[in-house]
């Protein structure tokens, strides 16, 4: 928590507090804290423990399907490994996101998150409201349950100003989505049937993008054949890439 943002009159959110060793502390440092937890008995036990504190708020739900709060607000949670890219996707589609994210997770997962030793389809999804690092790796001996990957806690810090509007956060990501979901050995064959063949002869010699895979291509480069695209495609062209669905975006 020393490495942290975390000020006195923050609010934090935490997500499956289990026994409230997490929340004890950030009990400690800020001004509310909001917890989610589905369990009704550990629930209970989160209030008797706290005696009723009033700077604690539980929420008695599954993550996955609560609503999220609308005030400014910090994330710092152990959250379960399985469920690291529902509950990231969650706060990046919400509309109100939080100032700042603490997450105890997989380090396979923060690497992904950060675009090591390549970009992913979660940095890229992230990066744009996001500065991500690796603030250090965690024994795993510290567990109670000792894990069997290695484990690391990471910070997601809120950008002072989005490299994407807001209005083009859906169509940012379905772009994204779609360009990592067609299964092509490069990023211009990944996008064949939604540009034209000139378009992406402009595209390959203005970014220089030839022979590049998606995760090849810099997040950088990214962003600006996305706002490329926002100006040059057809209504058509951009039905093609906002038909394109998955369930899980991360």
């Amino acid at each position: 928590m020393d490495a942290s943002d975390l000020k006195r009159n923050d609010t934090v959110l935490e997500i499956g507090p289990g026994r409230g060793i997490i929340t004890n502390q950030l009990l400690k440092r800020v001004t509310q804290v909001i917890v989610v937890e589905k369990d009704p008995i550990l629930a209970a036990k989160l209030i008797e423990l706290n005696n009723n504190s009033p700077k604690l708020k539980i929420i008695p739900k599954d993550f996955i399907n609560c609503t999220l709060p609308v005030i400014p607000y910090k994330v710092f949670s152990n959250i379960p490994f399985s469920l690291t890219a529902k509950i990231v996707s969650k706060f990046l589609l919400s509309p109100t996101l939080p100032d700042s994210m603490y997450f105890i997770i997989q380090l396979e997962a923060a690497q992904k998150f950060i675009g090591l030793p390549q970009e992913t389809q979660s940095s890229l999804l992230a990066k744009p409201w996001y500065d991500i690092k690796n603030l250090g790796d965690i024994d795993r001996s510290s567990f109670t349950r000792k894990p069997q990957v290695k484990i690391a806690f990471v910070e997601f810090k809120k950008r002072p100003q989005a490299f994407i509007k807001d209005e083009n956060k859906r169509e940012y990501k379905n772009f994204v989505t779609y360009g990592f979901h067609q299964w092509q050995a490069t990023f211009l064959d990944s996008y064949q049937k939604v540009f034209t063949y000139s378009q992406l002869k402009n595209l390959e010699k203005t970014f220089k993008l030839t022979g590049l895979s998606p995760t090849q291509v810099s997040f950088d480069t990214w962003l600006l054949v996305f706002k490329t695209y926002l100006k040059i495609a057809s209504e058509t062209q951009k039905d093609i890439i906002n038909s394109f669905r998955l369930k899980n975006t991360l």
